[in-house]
C-alpha cells in the first residue's frame, strides 16, 4: 500500500443549514431565511477533501452508518480524491449530522452532530494506521472521542508522523496537559478563550496575541501554536519565532469550513517543502477565498485557483 503524504483521524459526518439575516441573542426568537442540505463533511472529512483537492495524497480513518448520509460522504471524498479504505460502513452506528447557522455577514453558530466516529475502537484505529505507517503527517482533532485521539497522536508520534491537531470542540473539562507530543497546536480565538479561561475579548487583542500563544505553549507543550483570528489575521508561535500573517480582506458569505481549511492550507505547504511563513501566508490566501463560497466544500479549491486568487489579491 503506498503511503499516504497525510492521515487524518476525526469526524465524517453532514448536515444541514440555516440561513438568517443575523444570528440571534440569547432567548430570542428569529425567522429564518432558508434551510437546505449543505455541502460540509465534519471536520475530518473537510479537511480530507481539502487536502485531495490541492492535490496531496490523503487518507481518512472514521468510521459511517450503512445509511443515505453516509454514502453520500463517501461520494463526496471520494470524488474529491480522498483515500478512503480506511473508513468502516457500519450498520449499528448512524452518520452525525449537524447545524449550522449562518447570518448574511457570514458569522455562524455550529452545532456537530452525534459523530458516529466516536464508535471506533482503539484497535480499529491502531490497525489502520500502522497499515498507514508511512504518512508523513497525522491530523486529528475532537469531533472523535478525546482518549482515543490523543492515543492515536501518540502513536502517530512513534511513527515519525508529524502531529497537527485542533482541539475542536474544546472539551467542558479542558485538555489534560501536557500534550508534547503534538507538533502544530491549531485553536481560534474562542477555543483558546476557552482553554485559557479567558474574556473573548482579551484574546481578540493584537497586543494579547503572543501571551495567547504563550500561554498555551507553556501549559500544553506543543513545538508550535498558531491562533487564528478570522478578519483579524493570525499569529504562530514557534520556538522563539512569533509571527503576524495578515488576513486577505474579501467580503465572507460563509465562514463555516475556513478553520478546517486553513489547517488543510498549511499541511498542504509543509508537504510541499515551503517554510511555515510562507505555509502561513497561503493558508491565509486559502481561507480567504473559502469565505467567499457558500458551504464548505465548494470553498476548498485547487491549488491553480488558489493562485490565482492569492495572485489578483497580491498576496
Amino acid at each position: 500500500m503506498k503511503p499516504a503524504d497525510v492521515l487524518v483521524l476525526n469526524n465524517i459526518g453532514g448536515g444541514f443549514d440555516i440561513l438568517v439575516k443575523r444570528l440571534p441573542n440569547p432567548h430570542e426568537t428569529i425567522m429564518m431565511k432558508h434551510m437546505h442540505l449543505t455541502e460540509d463533511l465534519a471536520k475530518g472529512g473537510n479537511v480530507a477533501v481539502a487536502l485531495a483537492r490541492l492535490g496531496i495524497s490523503c487518507a481518512i480513518i472514521g468510521k459511517i452508518g450503512d445509511d443515505e448520509a453516509g454514502r453520500r460522504d463517501l461520494d463526496w471524498m471520494q470524488d474529491a480524491g480522498v483515500d478512503t479504505s480506511e473508513v468502516l460502513v457500519s450498520p449499528d452506528v448512524a452518520t452525525g449530522q449537524g447545524i449550522g447557522i449562518i447570518a448574511d455577514n457570514g458569522d455562524n453558530i455550529l452545532i456537530t452532530g452525534e459523530s458516529s466516529s466516536e464508535k471506533l475502537t482503539w484497535e480499529e484505529v491502531q490497525a489502520a494506521m500502522l497499515r498507514r505507517r508511512g504518512a508523513g503527517y497525522f491530523i486529528t482533532g475532537l469531533e472523535v472521542r478525546m482518549p482515543l485521539v490523543l492515543r492515536a497522536a501518540q502513536l502517530a508520534r512513534q511513527l515519525g508522523m508529524r502531529v497537527m491537531f485542533n482541539p475542536s470542540p474544546v472539551p467542558e473539562g479542558g485538555l489534560p496537559a501536557p500534550l508534547h507530543y503534538v507538533d502544530d497546536f491549531f485553536v481560534n480565538e474562542v477555543e483558546a478563550q476557552l482553554l485559557l479561561g479567558l474574556p473573548a475579548a482579551e484574546v481578540g487583542d493584537t497586543f494579547d496575541a503572543r501571551g495567547v500563544c504563550e500561554a498555551l505553549r507553556a501549559r500544553y507543550q506543543p513545538a508550535r501554536v498558531f491562533l487564528t483570528l478570522g478578519a483579524k489575521g493570525s499569529y504562530c508561535l514557534d520556538g522563539q519565532h512569533f509571527f503576524f500573517t495578515p488576513p486577505v480582506p474579501v467580503t465572507a458569505v460563509d465562514s463555516c469550513g475556513a478553520g478546517d481549511g486553513y489547517l488543510a492550507a498549511v499541511a498542504a505547504n509543509l508537504v510541499w517543502g515551503r517554510p511555515l511563513p510562507e505555509a502561513c501566508r497561503w493558508a491565509a490566501g486559502y481561507s480567504a477565498y473559502a469565505v467567499t463560497q457558500r458551504e464548505c466544500l465548494p470553498g476548498y479549491a485547487d491549488r491553480a485557483t488558489v493562485e490565482a486568487f492569492l495572485s489578483a489579491h497580491s498576496v
